[in-house]
């Protein structure tokens, strides 16, 4: 919707339209059929006379309505430029604002608000934000170290000579750029024209803008020329009343610096800098060393003496602007003065006509069409103009339509709307307003509004408000929802100065306020969490710190005062090396070092403590990564293990004595096994030469049981011997080649006849040969301990054993179909004396399966089950055919 645009000034007189039966500057006056009294040449003499003053006539009129054409577009420029720098202004309040509310904004902080923000919507201009702080000279340091703990790890202060009283470095800039690390601490109070507009800023407690800079000398590069905007940041709420108390409670600078090319460049299109160009001059005077921005620079050809010229002054945050504008070429090109000589021509040619006239009747209809065909075609001309400044008048009103901020204006005291933007319209719920009173176009705001509106407009002062809660339905018919807003109040004059109207600019700061808002309570969550890490370690029984990159505590648990009689605040903030000492932090540096790195390190050190009493601890590193992966610090976790030790000690003590028992009692008992063999050997073989008797047959009986329980002995007392030796390190291996096809088969018929005697026959599926180098005594126990073990617990079913060549090693695989073993117990077969099933059902000592794994394992191979209850087992072992590098074969 196309709404009208009303002037914000009265219009200047301006040459209107002719009306009908006026007769335009330069139209001869008809001439009388008859001449009585008048000679041709008198005749001649007046139409001349009549030809100069009209001439003189229309070309005092055209070159007013073309001056006051130009004055109308140099006002355009002037007041573009001054909208948008009261835009970024406000911008630069709000941030002022965050500043003040806070106690405390951390960079995170910043950068979310600016991010918030998006800068970029704003159009040319605020590129960055930044904050300068106040730093008084007996902070200078802790503000350094401040900074540096933050991240900033080559922070400092410049330029540091010569000495002064105080400070004012830049601390805060966003968006992060790449001059952003060399401008952190950079002291604009140092330069004489910014230490200008700081000292206005804090004086007046009003936004200042400085004089030309150079932009980019904070990081000793070239930059562009251009001037910086400051809003003083105060201690409080409330502006200080007096220029000692904004002085006092001064806390430092809300400011954004401006690229003069780049900002005046996008705001006018390069249509209008082909009509009129204009220079902007720093201060009260257009002098070469102030000029901030020359529009004509980009233009290839320029006017050298332009037709119109003119100077005006702007004023921005206190700062005084000289602007001079210049017609080019085009524009010149559709001025109405430029026919002045037509004109003249014309006239004189009239003239000539009405003498010719007088002397000949015959060519007066022609010199009529002709004099009606010059008019038509000067009332065109005019009506180009006209379309020229409506145009003009429309490029205005887009400008107002499509700004980002509510701009409405109200006329009359009643504050009737006769504009409102297209902001306003969809703020306010499309509702109908042009017309209306502000009472009933918006009833909503009959409690906040109007009273201002009138306070503003029978005083003549403009009123602003920051932050300001205006409950109002933002939807036609909707709710009543609470939202934010910064307001401008500015009374509009006529010519004699008396007020007859109000504009109004508004920007919404509701997501500002919340930014804030979430801000300050995630810094009370990230408070409450403090308090309950620190009330949470401080009962556990170890040390607890965490140390930043410069291996400076940042958080200590109530243990250092128990362990070192030292409260946790009095180690916050020290380095590692202070805390411990030179000579003890000589042994850790190059932990520390590691951690930082990205390792995690743990290790036990014996170590002095409180009352000069010695622990044994054990000490751990862990790297604490940021959501990149970057170590940002170390969590230090200290543990007293000298209890645990003595315990491990007793332990290990108790299984050293246990060993040496299996050990001598394994060989003690193997002593009588040997003759009491020979014994039933002997008394077997005497029982074979006597007569079939029962007698016989039971001492046949009971020599075939004792040998069997002899065998078991043996058996079991081998294991021990295994055992004995696996613990003591004294199982060595005789690798020797060997055909792992023909071993197997060997331990098959072997175990074969037990196996059909507990009803499981063994199927043997391997190859004719597979040759290798190994152990052949402990390859042989392997596979005799799985068979034997398949046969004890297969139930009396089948026995699958399966020998092949995989990947370059052999594979054996034992599989029964017997009572399985559940799953919680397939990890703990492995180990010394362990069993899945009762021994009242089952003899055994549980040493066969760990006897096995580790043979497996010395000989370089892997054991593995799979079993289901009920679904039986099946054990798989994997070897290297040949022995490991470096291990020389039996010869």
């Amino acid at each position: 919707m196309s709404l009208p645009l009303p002037p914000l000034l009265p219009p200047r007189s301006a040459p209107g339209p002719a009306r009908p039966g006026q007769r335009l500057a330069g139209e001869a006056t008809p001439t009388p059929r008859r001449f009585t009294g008048l000679t041709p040449a008198m005749v001649l003499v007046i139409c001349l006379l009549l030809t100069a003053a009209s001439t003189a006539l229309f070309s005092l009129t055209t070159r007013a309505g073309d001056r006051t054409r130009f004055e109308n577009i140099t006002r355009t420029v002037q007041e573009r430029i001054a909208s948008h720098l009261n835009a970024d202004e406000a911008l630069l309040r709000g941030t002022a604002g965050l500043f003040s509310a806070s106690e405390h904004v951390t960079h995170e902080e910043f950068r979310i608000y600016v991010e918030r923000l998006d800068l970029k919507r704003y159009g040319p201009g605020i590129h960055e934000i930044g904050f300068s702080q106040r730093i008084p000279a007996a902070r200078k340091d802790l503000a350094v170290a401040t900074q540096r703990d933050l991240g900033f790890s080559t922070f400092r202060l410049w330029p540091d000579t010569p000495p002064r009283d105080e400070y004012h470095a830049i601390t805060y800039l966003e968006p992060a750029g790449i001059r952003s690390p060399e401008a952190m601490g950079f002291d604009m109070f140092t330069e004489p024209i910014r230490r200008a507009a700081m000292e206005r800023a804090w004086q007046t407690g009003a936004p200042a803008l400085s004089g030309k800079v150079m932009l980019g000398q904070e990081a000793a590069a070239s930059g562009q020329e251009g001037f910086v905007m400051y809003v003083p940041v105060y201690e409080g709420h409330s502006l200080p009343e007096t220029a000692q108390k904004r002085w006092q409670l001064l806390e430092g600078f809300v400011y954004s610096p401006f690229s003069a090319t780049p900002l005046f460049s996008g705001l006018f299109t390069p249509l209008l800098q082909t009509r009129i160009t204009f220079r902007l001059y720093d201060g009260q005077e257009p002098k070469p060393e102030a000029l901030l921005y020359d529009s004509s620079a980009s233009l290839e050809k320029t006017h050298a003496r332009p037709v119109f010229t003119s100077s005006s002054q702007l004023e921005v945050a206190g700062r005084p602007w000289t602007l001079v504008f210049f017609s080019q070429p085009d524009f010149e090109q559709s001025l109405m003065a430029t026919w002045v000589p037509s004109v003249g021509g014309i006239g004189t040619l009239m003239s000539l006509l009405v003498f010719a006239f007088a002397r000949s009747q015959q060519n007066a209809r022609k010199r009529a069409e002709d004099n009606e065909a010059e008019r038509a075609w000067l009332l065109s001309r005019e009506r180009l103009a006209r379309a020229e400044t409506e145009a003009q008048r429309t490029h205005l009103q887009d400008i107002f339509m499509q700004a980002p901020a509510i701009i409405a204006i109200l006329g009359g005291p009643q504050h009737v709307f006769e504009f409102a933007n297209t902001a306003c319209q969809k703020v306010l719920g499309h509702r109908e307003l042009l017309g209306k009173p502000i009472h009933e176009a918006v009833p909503d705001l009959k409690q906040h509004g109007p009273a201002l509106l009138d306070k503003a407009y029978h005083t003549g002062k403009a009123l602003s408000g920051r932050e300001v809660c205006l409950p109002l339905r933002y939807t036609l018919g909707g709710r009543i929802e609470e939202r934010y807003w910064d307001f401008f109040f500015q009374p509009r004059r006529m010519p004699d100065g008396a007020v007859d109207g109000m504009m109004v600019f508004a920007f919404e700061v509701t997501d500002q306020l919340q930014a804030r808002q979430e801000v300050e309570l995630s810094r009370e969550e990230a408070r409450r969490s403090a308090a309950q890490l620190q009330a949470i370690t401080d009962t556990l029984p170890a040390l607890v710190a965490y140390l930043d990159l410069a291996e400076r505590y940042r958080f200590a648990n109530r243990a250092y005062e128990s362990w070192f009689g030292v409260k946790p605040e009095e180690v916050l903030g020290k380095t590692a090396a202070e805390f411990v000492g030179p000579e003890a932090y000589e042994g850790v540096k190059e932990k520390l070092q590691q951690a930082l790195s990205g390792e995690t390190i743990r290790y036990e050190v014996e170590l002095q403590v409180r009352g000069g009493r010695k622990i044994y601890m054990q000490s751990n590193y862990l790297p604490d990564r940021d959501a990149q992966g970057h170590v940002r610090g170390i969590v230090v976790l200290a543990h007293d293990l000298t209890e645990r030790r003595k315990e491990e000690e007793i332990v290990r003590n108790a299984v050293r004595l246990r060993d040496e028992f299996l050990s001598v009692a394994s060989h003690e008992l193997k002593t009588p096994l040997t003759p009491l063999s020979l014994k039933l050997q002997a008394l077997a073989r005497a029982v074979e030469h006597e007569p079939e008797t029962p007698f016989t047959q039971k001492v046949r009986s009971h020599v075939e049981a004792g040998r069997k329980q002899l065998n078991r002995l043996s058996v079991l007392i081998g294991d021990l011997l295994d055992v004995s030796r696996i613990s003591s390190g004294q199982m060595r291996l005789r690798w020797e080649p060997v055909d792992f096809a023909v071993l197997v088969r060997e331990v098959v018929a072997r175990l074969e006849p037990e196996a059909l005697r507990a009803e499981s026959p063994l199927n043997v599926e391997a190859p004719g040969s597979l040759m290798g180098s190994t152990d052949r005594l402990r390859f042989e126990q392997v596979v005799e301990n799985l068979l034997t073990n398949a046969i004890k617990y297969g139930a009396g079913k089948s026995i699958q054993l399966v020998l092949k060549e995989e990947a370059g090693g052999v594979v054996l695989r034992v599989k029964d179909h017997g009572i399985g073993i559940a799953p919680e117990h397939q990890a703990r077969i492995f180990e010394r004396f362990e069993r899945a099933v009762s021994e009242r059902n089952y003899g055994g000592l549980g040493l066969g399966l760990y006897i096995t794994r580790t043979i497996v394992e010395l000989l370089g191979g892997t054991i593995r089950v799979q079993s289901e209850p009920g679904q039986g087992a099946a054990f798989t072992v994997d070897l290297p055919r040949e022995p490991p590098s470096g291990t020389a074969p039996l010869s």
